[in-house]
């Protein structure tokens, strides 16, 4: 037998063998990619130095044929407002003041102060600093593989935040968060979303990504933000309506 088949032969029964594998390359830690992400999307001390953000733009559901105009507003630490305009059916506003996560509907319907889930959700994203990842703020952070996600590759992390677990995904080519997935609870019972951050834009030193998808279930909604600025919200604009504070027990 010819000695170069024979050792071809040898080669492939080793591949074969329980416990051989080619050597890969090593997932970076979750914590580096983080690190990777808050590199990639600004200076942070740019960020200190504001007190509120203020992002409008529009809002789409495809599915739905319906457009409407959005306005997210952030105030220093954790204080958050947004507005969502639906033309004739009136506005829609929720909000969290530091204390209270609450939701404003169209005219017509009660006001709703939020409790357990939705109500750490809305905490989460009032967070002034919520586009830095901060790994004190996870139980849990570990990166999985390296895989597709809406056509980049991106390192896949599956974490736990408080009671909620989910996946977040990080562009490989960039660092940038590119998306991420969860369950959310609903009078339905548990839905599954899909968050997909597109088109980062860089204002005063820090990246946002100017469009974001959710989809959740059968419905996609599309925010598209042409508009980001600091410093020029009013602090009244996160008092808590009338409405809202009529709910809230003394």
């Amino acid at each position: 037998m010819p000695r170069p088949l024979r050792h071809l032969r040898w080669a492939a029964l080793a591949l074969a063998l329980p416990g051989f594998t080619a050597a890969q390359t090593p997932l970076p830690d979750a914590k580096e990619l983080m690190a990777r992400h808050n590199a990639a999307i600004g200076n942070r001390a740019v960020l200190e130095q504001h007190s509120t953000v203020r992002l409008a733009g529009t809002m789409s559901m495809p599915a739905m044929g319906m457009e409407a105009t959005v306005e997210v507003f952030r105030g220093k630490p954790n204080k958050m407002l947004q507005r969502i305009g639906l033309g004739a059916m009136g506005e829609m506003t929720q909000g969290f003041d530091g204390t209270v996560a609450w939701v404003l509907p169209p005219a017509g319907m009660e006001a709703q102060v939020q409790q357990g889930e939705a109500a750490e959700q809305a905490r989460t994203q009032a967070d002034f600093f919520s586009n830095f990842q901060d790994p004190n703020h996870y139980a849990k952070a570990e990166t999985v593989e390296l895989t597709d996600f809406e056509g980049k590759k991106c390192y896949k992390v599956k974490v736990t935040r408080g009671t909620r677990e989910g996946i977040e995904y990080f562009d490989s080519a960039t660092g940038l968060l590119a998306g991420i997935q969860g369950s959310q609870s609903t009078p339905m019972g548990p839905v599954e979303y899909t968050t997909v951050m597109r088109e980062y834009k860089e204002v005063d030193g820090v990246k946002f990504p100017s469009k974001i998808e959710q989809r959740a279930g059968p419905q996609t909604v599309v925010m598209t933000f042409t508009q980001i600025e600091f410093d020029k919200v009013d602090s009244t604009v996160f008092a808590l309506p009338d409405a809202v504070k009529a709910k809230i027990r003394p």
